[in-house]
């Protein structure tokens, strides 16, 4: 081919090549402009809907206009609503983004769709949520042995917590969350197993329970002594049903000890006694703070010689209470009103005006309170002056709350956690026996703390549990950090 034909042959591919470009670049142009058009379309659209919107809300009745009746339409007449016209009803919908996302692509389905040729614009997120039951795994760890010249090698799987069991801390720590945070009974955490795949037997799951409570019985002394580090501390007591072997059932006393400043909560049973040594043989004479109380009298130790460091608060929650149970009698509500002032001043009053005001409506309180003990005409078993000889004695320690802004009004801080053991007493009845009912005052010290901070349970029991069984061994340091409050998975 000479020169002259291979210049024409370039030349016509040229020619071709521009053709198809030229071609190429009006068809952009045109896709572009309706795109541009589209475009407005959608945001005069949008224009138009913001107009409505406002039109709408200027045209709205006021609340002081008589509305015009219309009668009622029924139900089956009344056409099914559009998925725009049901809406939310302006709520916005909370976002949860801590857990696993599996994003799909959805692509039209209608029969004139080809991808190919369709041009992409954008797309809308639609969430739903999906529910994935829990799943039990049979984990083999295939420990592979070997031999090296003279020396031999093998590999060893993860610690147990128990000798010649095969559950891990996991399996523990769903046992201790169902039981003592949901208060789910142990048939029930069975039949829950059992539907999950996994058999196991009444005995072994009350084995496992036990053993869990001996294993985490070495944080005790530890949770004991940062409680007794706060010099704001709560105390409280509450019973259960408790088996007593031929004697049958009796009711069995927790006491629990609740540190203000981290929220840590100890649960004590000691064969199920009520009496004062319960409460002195924790609390030592030489602590030094103030300690929340309600009116009970063995918390009244705290108020003698016996502890001259310490200062008692009283409840304003159960003083009311006492005139709330009798708020029939004339001068009962009285009395109520003059308590929950308390609670207005701390709500609406800037806190340096909390004493003064508090101060104030105690003066009104306690006058009252003497008038109502000195009438003649109630008689002293009357239900009133019971109340009010309650409240007298509760005098000093309501006092000790108002001359400081720093303590609260009432012991509720403790007296919501003390509901697990309500719910207990009602889900599984009874504890099987004391040594039973202490280990249920351990578990349930660590499982609300955890509550308490905000601590996931069944990760704190899994980690804590396996720790404990691999390290034999630790220093005071190391296990004050296995508290929820310090814990770090």
């Amino acid at each position: 081919m000479t020169n002259r034909e291979l210049s024409a042959f370039y030349q016509e591919q040229i020619s071709e090549l521009t053709a198809v470009l030229a071609s190429l670049t009006k068809t952009i142009e045109e896709q572009a402009k309706e795109l541009a058009a589209l475009k407005a379309v959608l945001l005069e659209k949008d224009k138009d809907a913001q107009k409505l919107k406002r039109f709408a809300n200027m045209n709205l009745p006021k609340k002081t206009e008589k509305r015009k009746y219309t009668a009622p339409v029924a139900d089956d007449k009344k056409p099914a609503p559009s998925p725009k016209e049901r809406g939310n009803n302006g709520a916005k919908r909370k976002v949860y983004d801590n857990i696993e996302e599996l994003v799909e692509d959805v692509l039209p389905c209608d029969a004139g769709f080809d991808e190919k040729v369709a041009v992409y614009l954008f797309h809308r997120d639609v969430i739903r949520y999906t529910y994935i039951p829990p799943r039990l795994i049979k984990h083999i760890y295939r420990c592979r042995k070997y031999r090296m010249g003279d020396n031999f090698f093998e590999g060893k799987a993860p610690v147990a917590p128990f000798q010649n069991s095969n559950f891990d801390s996991s399996i523990l720590a769903h046992l201790i969350q169902q039981r003592y945070v949901y208060g789910m009974p142990v048939e029930r955490i069975m039949k829950y197993l059992n539907e999950m795949g996994i058999d196991i037997p009444k005995a072994t799951v009350h084995g496992l329970i036990e053993k869990s409570a001996d294993l985490l019985d070495r944080l005790m002394p530890h949770l004991k002594d940062a409680i007794l580090a706060d010099p704001y501390i709560h105390f409280d007591e509450t019973y259960h049903t408790v088996l007593d072997g031929d004697k049958g059932s009796r009711k069995g006393y927790f006491w629990s000890a609740l540190s203000h400043q981290n929220n840590l909560i100890q649960f004590i049973y000691e064969n199920g006694s009520r009496a004062k040594k319960v409460f002195t043989n924790y609390l030592s004479e030489d602590y030094k703070g103030a300690v929340q109380t309600d009116g009970y009298s063995s918390y009244k130790v705290l108020e003698g010689w016996n502890y001259p460091k310490a200062m008692r608060l009283g409840c304003i929650q159960h003083c009311k209470r006492k005139f709330i149970e009798i708020q029939e009698q004339p001068k009962a509500q009285n009395i109520i009103d003059l308590y929950n002032q308390f609670y207005m001043i701390r709500k609406k009053k800037p806190k340096e005006k909390w004493k003064e005001e508090s101060l104030k409506v105690y003066t009104d309180l306690e006058k009252k309170l003497r008038t109502i003990d000195r009438d003649p005409e109630i008689l002293p078993n009357h239900i009133l002056n019971k109340a009010t000889a309650y409240c007298l004695n509760e005098l000093e320690s309501i006092y000790n709350i108002i001359i400081s802004t720093d303590y609260d009004l009432d012991n509720n801080r403790i007296e919501r956690p003390m509901r697990y053991i309500s719910i207990s007493r009602r889900n599984s009845l009874f504890c099987g026996s004391n040594a039973g009912a202490a280990r249920t005052a351990k578990l349930y010290s660590l499982a609300i703390s955890c509550r308490l901070n905000n601590v996931n349970t069944f990760s704190y029991f899994k980690d804590v549990i396996q720790h404990l069984a691999e390290h034999q061994t630790m220093t005071n340091e190391q296990m004050r950090n296995l508290l929820p409050d310090k814990w770090a998975e």
